[in-house]
């Protein structure tokens, strides 16, 4: 969440930090919508989980290359196990790759979460029939991070210029905000063909997904 570093303290009396967030939210709900939402839930919300809608995590090409990062993994893993399925018969592979992010200062994201990560599990069958194997498959991703100012110095707000990021920690203290945990879930289906190439026994390999569900989006 935000910007992270060494724990401070503002000096300051609580009542002042609360009009200081609350003033935070309204005056950001034109700029920042989600992020103000967000921000009120925190000060609101006494601590249970937000979900983010997918349709709008997915519009940040950081999130998308993350996504993109994890595919990438699973096509390479699917590419070698098709090479050692035997004629007639198939093969199944499970697993997950997590990517991490990190959200580029001065979008939406920034001031929602700077740091998550991105958890995509897949399970895929392939078949082999001479020389060709068919893979098909899904990948279920959720995205993960808590809304927290644990660590940190300072943020840049717009039109509250930089404000201290003890402000939420304190806030948490005085028991006037609560942490939460965001996170958000799609799902992907995978098609592909790994043919065999001449000695040594090189695979070519193609792959396309599709969204399956968008789930909270």
């Amino acid at each position: 969440m935000f910007l992270r570093g060494l724990r401070r303290r503002t000096g300051k009396p609580v009542p002042e930090l609360v009009a200081l967030f609350r003033s935070i939210v309204d005056g950001g709900r034109e700029i920042h919508p989600i992020a103000s939402d967000f921000l009120r839930h925190f000060m609101d919300g006494a601590g249970a989980s937000r979900t983010m809608p997918a349709r709008w995590l997915r519009s940040f090409k950081v999130i998308r290359k993350a996504e993109r990062r994890n595919q990438r993994r699973f096509e390479r893993q699917l590419a070698r196990e098709a090479r050692l399925v035997r004629d007639g018969g198939s093969s199944w592979l499970h697993d997950h790759w997590d990517a991490r992010i990190n959200a580029f200062i001065g979008t939406e994201l920034f001031y929602v979460s700077r740091m998550s990560l991105l958890r995509s599990r897949g399970s895929f069958v392939l078949t082999r029939n001479g020389p060709e194997v068919r893979v098909s498959g899904t990948v279920r991703h959720r995205w993960f991070d808590p809304y927290d100012w644990d660590r940190g110095r300072w943020v840049y707000i717009p039109r509250h210029g930089f404000v201290p990021i003890a402000v939420g920690r304190e806030l948490v203290e005085a028991d006037e905000a609560r942490d939460f945990l965001m996170e958000s879930r799609h799902v992907q289906t995978l098609e592909g063909r790994c043919l065999d190439g001449r000695w040594p026994r090189r695979v070519r390999a193609a792959f396309k997904w599709s969204l399956a569900r968008e789930g909270n989006g």
